[in-house]
């Protein structure tokens, strides 16, 4: 006469508990979906961490050259523009 109840499963020294794996399967979810998470979390980081890294080792000119030439067409047509104005003779009043 076999002794495991229908429904179980037999397993050398006893049966599986189906509450127990069900929670055991609860807690490997939760914990992959928590794994997800913190690796998504830290990629990011690490993605802002080496932005900043890659944008430090640029050299100096590479970041100042594109803000200077339209400085520098600003202060040539202000420059153009006074010799200008300098030039003709104003009215007298």
């Amino acid at each position: 006469m076999d002794s495991t109840q229908p429904g179980m499963a037999a397993v050398d020294g006893g049966y599986l508990n189906p509450k127990a794996m069900i929670v055991g399967l609860a807690f490997i979810t939760v914990g992959g979906v928590i794994g997800a998470w913190g690796m998504g979390i830290s990629g990011a980081a690490m993605m802002r961490i080496l932005r900043r890294w890659l944008k430090a080792q640029q050299p100096e000119t590479a970041i100042t050259e594109p803000k200077t030439v339209p400085a520098k067409a600003a202060s040539s047509a202000g420059g153009t523009a006074w010799r200008k104005e300098m030039a003709t003779p104003s009215p007298a009043r």
